[in-house]
């Protein structure tokens, strides 16, 4: 593997159990629609954003808890093969910070409390073949017909837990997404993932977590291999995902949501925007609209593709840094279908009640009110930070479909959250119901987050969330 686009580290690079094509490698052509100039320049973002330090005040420096685990996709790592893994994508450990670039100063903020990540589920459950499933119906429950649509994850990786909670729900049209998350092993992993025998024939749309480069290891969160993320920019990994785009189609999956490069306002990401210790903009951020565009023009080349692409940060009252502005790393309307965040209840510290913790997820602020960037009003309305009101807004604007593909229950004793809190249900609830017009997934998985008291499937001593889960939901 060429080195030389690699940023300057004191560690060795993780290894890769698959070599990724060669730089040289022809991109794939895109005649489907013209590429448009990428909102940042790859190289050259350092550069653009350094001059807003001539206000001459100094913003924050933050660093985060030295056991923080990302808010997604954090499965513990086990023996890959096509018929058995202890978890999709890792525990979430990453090495130190290696020799990073200084600090991208770009907006002024108040010093941020103690951020939430949650700590890694680590399932047991194997994967299993589906059960016959009925043909789904296009709409969710009864209560649910305002919506996109509701879905769940559970770390199963299969439906048949999610079938069951659909029958409590009270039908079988109750749940309409399931989500899963392709294994980021390799090159390999990434364009013929295993999951696909697992979920064929589901009643369910799939919503698929799909990797921007691999980590050698089927997590998703490591260290950056920037020799990697240059490769996609640059145009020379399209054939593999040309290649994972021709197996979702012919395992029937051509209709699926496709959540591309998720929560890269994180720092914890092979391709976040933000550097790993969260202080400012990676050296390397200016790759990833580049690599969105890349890889959903190479998926959109297929025949027989109708995948909607999903561009989702995190909301900013659990993750950014000085510089994220995520206006400018939108792909751009032609290569993004659904704009969605993420937004567990908890925003790191203490929290004085559960209307003000929903508060700052709407708000996109942590518990002591800081936001790493202030978005640009949208129709005159003005905004804290990037969270529930400037998604629904940004959707509208752009004319895109709106969701959460991550949402769930914080423990008590994991970065503020509200635990068995109904009302942080009833509230997301609500605000899908109003504005959700795309997947809005519930994390139904334990280790950190709590998950619903549901008969014959999931336990999380959360009574109260589940009994409004059942009202909001139910049919």
């Amino acid at each position: 593997m060429s080195e030389s686009g690699k940023h300057s580290r004191s560690a060795k690079p993780r290894s890769r159990s698959a070599k990724p094509r060669s730089r040289s490698e022809e991109p794939h052509s895109r005649s489907e629609k013209p590429r448009s100039r990428p909102v940042v320049k790859r190289r050259g973002l350092a550069m653009t954003v350094v001059a807003v330090a001539a206000v001459g005040v100094l913003s924050y420096v933050f660093f985060p808890s030295t056991g923080a685990s990302p808010v997604a996709d954090r499965l513990t790592a086990g023996s890959v093969t096509s018929q058995s893994l202890n978890g999709v994508l890792g525990s979430g450990s990453v090495s130190s910070p290696d020799d990073l670039p200084a600090s991208i100063v770009t907006a002024d903020a108040k010093a941020p409390g103690h951020r939430r990540h949650k700590t890694g589920p680590t399932p047991t459950v194997q994967p299993t073949a589906p059960a016959t499933s009925p043909t789904a119906t296009s709409g969710g429950g009864t209560s649910f017909t305002d919506a996109g649509g509701l879905g769940i994850y559970d770390g199963k990786f299969s439906p048949s837990g999610i079938e069951t909670a659909a029958s409590w729900l009270g039908s079988s049209s109750s749940i309409k997404y399931a989500e899963d998350f392709i294994d980021a092993t390799s090159w390999s992993n990434i364009s013929d993932p295993w999951q696909l025998a697992n979920w064929k024939g589901s009643p369910y749309q799939m919503v698929w977590g799909v990797p921007m480069l691999p980590c050698g290891s089927p997590s998703t969160q490591c260290s950056t291999n920037v020799a990697d993320f240059n490769q996609v920019a640059d145009g020379g990994a399209d054939s593999t995902y040309k290649t994972l785009a021709q197996n979702l189609v012919a395992n029937g999956f051509g209709s699926s949501y496709i959540r591309l490069g998720w929560e890269m306002n994180g720092s914890w990401m092979a391709w976040s925007i933000c550097n790993q210790s969260g202080t400012g903009l990676a050296s390397w951020a200016g790759d990833f609209v580049p690599a969105f565009q890349n890889i959903v023009t190479s998926m959109r080349s297929v025949s027989g593709e109708h995948f909607k692409f999903i561009w989702n940060p995190d909301d900013s009252s659990n993750a950014s840094c000085a510089g994220a502005n995520l206006a400018n790393f939108y792909p751009g309307d032609s290569y993004v279908d659904e704009v969605a965040l993420d937004a567990y209840d908890g925003v790191g510290s203490t929290v004085s009640s559960e209307a003000t913790r929903f508060a700052d997820l709407a708000n996109g602020v942590t518990a002591s009110d800081w936001t790493a960037v202030k978005p640009a009003a949208i129709s005159s309305q003005s905004f804290t930070g990037y969270g529930l009101d400037w998604l629904a807004a940004f959707a509208k604007e752009h004319d895109k479909e709106a969701g959460l593909p991550e949402w769930g229950l914080f423990s008590t004793d994991t970065s503020g959250g509200g635990g068995d809190d109904g009302a942080y249900i009833t509230q997301i609830a609500n605000w899908i119901k109003a504005n959700g017009t795309g997947p809005s997934v519930f994390w139904n998985f334990g280790d950190g987050t709590l998950p619903l008291d549901i008969p014959n499937y999931t336990s999380g001593g959360t009574p109260d969330a589940t009994a409004a889960f059942k009202a909001a939901f139910g049919s």
